[in-house]
């Protein structure tokens, strides 16, 4: 249905638009358009969807003095598509800006390619998948006990902490609980096998009887499909290498962009009004992207405008 939007559609959705108040339903239509969408090859490639309404409401000219409500999301979609697809992200397959981020839902089924993925859990643990990867996990947290989930593959783990209720991984018969660090688990074949390392605070890993091991940074457990398990004192920073290629920003400053883009791409960074420093957003950054594609995104998402010039990248803007 959405390649079937007629010039009176499109007029019917602008003049709603300019009478204001459509916000929820926008990002409705949003969410539900995103699942319609099976001629778009790039699974990875998610809108931001307040973005996207803040600059239509912005070139549209759109009040927000009305709150009537009106039919209008079959209309909303297709306008959705036809303006997303020109205006945001269609860059690469590789980078997934904004709101939701690699999101999976709850399901008996693996799914699984070969690019790398960042979920951001409901309560605000950071996954990064390695390839081939898949986790599962509930919409929401609220009302359990414990915060479970489900990996197959390899992902590193930045759990947010809450004591109250500790963070389950469950790789086939092995556990690991946490209550707030940053780990990496290997679990391809978690029959075979599963390998834990931690690189910042403390996990229990257990099996179905005993607990195997506590680990702290730069310790690893190696738990074979024999049940023999084994607790490694190792550089964690090894075992994490295959995450260094993406570029994750979680909720951080242009400030805070800056230095992770000089330390990835060696360049220099110039802020030409320091206003802008302070924007917020999140964004992450995929097998390998170029630093013309960051910046790109980066600009679109903030409303900085961000020039790479003699190996200086030149930061400007009103602010946020």
């Amino acid at each position: 249905m959405y390649d079937r939007c007629s010039n009176a559609d499109i007029e019917k959705v602008k003049n709603l638009l300019k009478e204001g108040g459509y916000e929820n339903e926008w990002l409705q239509a949003m969410e539900e358009a995103q699942t319609g969408l099976p001629s778009i090859n790039n699974p990875d490639l998610l809108l931001a969807e307040d973005k996207l309404l803040k600059r239509i409401q912005k070139s549209a000219s759109i009040s927000t003095a009305h709150k009537n409500r009106y039919t209008w999301l079959p209309y909303a979609a297709a306008i959705l598509i036809l303006v997303s697809a020109a205006m945001f992200f269609i860059r690469s397959p590789n980078i997934v800006p904004a709101r939701e981020l690699a999101k999976t839902k709850k399901t008996p089924s693996v799914e699984k390619d070969s690019v790398h993925k960042w979920i951001k859990l409901p309560d605000g643990t950071s996954v990064q998948l390695n390839a081939n990867s898949h986790l599962d996990y509930p919409e929401s947290f609220a009302g359990k006990k414990n915060r479970e989930v489900s990996l197959t593959g390899e992902a590193y783990f930045d759990v947010k902490h809450d004591a109250a209720h500790p963070f389950i991984i469950h790789t086939g018969k092995i556990k690991t609980t946490v209550l707030g660090t940053a780990f990496n688990i290997s679990a391809y074949s978690a029959k075979k096998g599963v390998t834990v390392t931690v690189t910042r605070g403390k996990v229990m890993v257990e099996d179905e009887q005993k607990t195997l091991a506590v680990l702290t940074p730069d310790q690893q457990l190696v738990w074979s499909g024999d049940k023999s398990a084994k607790k490694l004192n190792v550089n964690a920073d090894v075992a994490i290498e295959w995450k260094k290629s993406d570029l994750i920003m979680d909720d951080i400053t242009l400030a805070d962009a800056a230095k992770m883009i000089t330390s990835r791409y060696g360049m220099n960074v110039q802020f030409k009004n320091d206003k802008v420093k302070d924007c917020r957003f999140t964004a992450a950054f995929l097998n390998s992207n170029g630093i013309n594609q960051v910046l790109s995104v980066l600009g679109d998402i903030t409303g900085a405008t961000l020039q790479l010039k003699n190996h200086t990248i030149i930061i400007d803007g009103n602010g946020c």
